[in-house]
């Protein structure tokens, strides 16, 4: 396959995506990026200035295709998302990477730690949801399975791999 025909498939796929986002239900959005569907928008919207510079070619890939389609991804679904949405693993790669660098521009909108002071009160407030104490922080729990390493049997009580 030619990569101007890779493209065309990509963009085809980005279409449906975009449809498949604008006829689901909220919760269901929820479900499936992890966001509501405003968020989506509003992250979409902020990192479209990196996003749109890297489509040099009439068929390139919308900012919002490409944050829906990193959304969909994690650890070893990488291959999965980019067959899914018709894309060459290495063209879902290179996207992937540069989405990731979007973000990390813009995590401290997202990312926040509580400051010291505020360390009592964060507490009791995740003491109120869940009755589970010293609480000061929560992720979002998606899980991505780790895989260590050829060569690595087990590791030392400090972390550290042993390599056989």
């Amino acid at each position: 396959m030619s990569a101007g025909a890779g493209e065309e498939m990509a963009a085809s796929s980005g279409v449906q995506l975009l449809v498949d986002l604008l006829t689901m239900e909220e919760r269901h959005v929820i479900v499936t990026y992890r966001l509501y569907l405003a968020t989506i928008h509003e992250l979409c919207a902020q990192l479209e200035p990196d996003l749109i510079l890297a489509i040099r070619h009439p068929t390139g890939i919308p900012p919002l295709v490409q944050v829906l389609s990193v959304l969909l991804a994690s650890g070893s679904f990488q291959t999965t998302v980019s067959i899914a949405s018709e894309m060459s693993q290495p063209m879902f790669s290179n996207m992937l990477s540069r989405v990731l660098s979007a973000l990390l521009k813009h995590m401290r909108s997202y990312i926040i730690f509580p400051q010291v002071e505020d360390l009592p009160t964060v507490k009791g407030d995740f003491y109120a949801l869940g009755h589970i104490p010293n609480i000061i922080g929560a992720i979002d729990g998606t899980h991505v399975a780790l895989v260590p390493p050829a060569g690595v049997n087990r590791c030392t009580e400090t972390g550290r791999a042993i390599i056989q």
